[in-house]
């Protein structure tokens, strides 16, 4: 909830979305709620005793959200920042991200929770009680891997954040903003064609290797533990942070 606040100060972002289940997000209570004109909880496996003292604007007492989704449509809204803290099997995790990429603003962001699991028992694609990461992991990158109009990268923090947004036409992609200080650095060396060459075959190498992997999570996590940067474009919370900031980007 910490980057949701930071990303909401940096981009002026002003309307928020939380898609989640009852043993998923809980910390609905510390979004900055100042800085939103509109904040939403979809929240569905959620038993009609729950009640944590915070609205539930949308709620499913099971798996299936079409009637949520149907009134929330109606409404008109989308959102500049949406959390998608999902119920951690696959199917929900992946359903949970194309809602949030058909409610997302043009220039918005999606945090995706959990895509980075710690070890392979959390990333157990059965439900544990406690700290269950699951396999929302899998799901993020699939989704990503198809989702040509949209960039990503996660960031190393709370067991992996994910951070999704949508591509702009190549013509329409803003220069990253130049402060003095970047202007009186010498520009970094090229790297050599080789060095190019071999580091876009490696990547390869393994992107290919994880569309072989299927429904085969021993071999998924063992991929993304070996390749977190290749696969999850995965970045240092400071360095993400003064990039956002700096108006540049990681995202891929």
């Amino acid at each position: 909830m910490d980057l949701i606040n930071e990303l909401a100060a940096i981009h002026g972002y002003r309307s928020y979305l939380e898609i989640c289940t009852y043993t998923t997000g809980r910390l609905y209570a510390d979004l900055d709620r100042g800085r939103f004109t509109i904040s939403h909880r979809l929240m569905y496996r959620c038993p009609e005793s729950f009640d944590d003292g915070l609205p539930i604007d949308f709620r499913s007492a099971s798996s299936e959200i079409a009637t949520q989704l149907t009134a929330l449509r109606a409404s008109g809204a989308t959102y500049d920042l949406i959390l998608v803290d999902p119920f951690h099997d696959y199917e929900q995790s992946l359903r949970d991200l194309g809602v949030a990429r058909s409610l997302l603003t043009a220039k918005g962001t999606i945090v995706v929770h959990d895509c980075r699991p710690p070890d392979r028992e959390l990333a157990s694609p059965e439900f544990l009680v406690g700290a269950w990461c699951g396999v929302t992991y899998k799901a993020y990158l699939d989704f990503m891997l198809e989702a040509e109009d949209l960039k990503f990268c996660t960031v190393d923090v709370d067991h992996g954040c994910g951070i999704i947004r949508r591509r702009p036409p190549p013509e329409l992609a803003p220069a990253p903003r130049k402060t003095i200080l970047d202007r009186l650095r010498r520009p970094p060396a090229a790297p050599s064609a080789a060095a190019v060459v071999g580091t876009s075959n490696a990547r390869s190498s393994v992107m290919k290797a994880w569309k072989q992997v299927g429904d085969d999570y021993e071999a998924a996590f063992r991929l993304v533990e070996a390749y977190p940067k290749s696969l999850l474009n995965l970045q240092p919370l400071e360095d993400f942070l003064i990039a956002e900031r700096n108006g540049s980007t990681l995202l891929r």
